[in-house]
């Protein structure tokens, strides 16, 4: 593992491992419901957000801690992932990223 990815991974750790500020609990529930409303999962539980949240690249990662999860160019972007991974998201296979040079 490069240094790059583990701060990412230590990123995407602190973040989850929030229990208490409030907008983090609000974006957590909102992952839920995207996966609801996208028809990923009739009935997504917080495992089903966590597994999405972990799969996320790592600019909506960046972004998303920057602007919040829930801004309006973070939330494309997080419409356009799920739209582009539904298949592997609904039955939780491997995402592998696809890098842009």
């Amino acid at each position: 593992m490069s240094y790059k990815h583990n701060n990412l991974m230590a990123m995407r750790l602190n973040y989850w491992n929030d229990t208490q500020t409030p907008s983090v609990l609000v974006e957590k529930e909102f992952f839920q419901l995207t996966l609801a409303e996208l028809n990923i999962y009739p009935e997504p539980s917080f495992e089903d957000a966590k597994y999405l949240f972990f799969n996320f690249p790592s600019i909506i990662i960046v972004k998303g801690y920057a602007l919040g999860f829930m801004n309006d160019n973070v939330k494309t972007m997080i419409h356009q992932f799920i739209i582009e991974h539904k298949t592997e998201l609904q039955t939780k296979a491997e995402i592998k990223m696809k890098y842009r040079m």
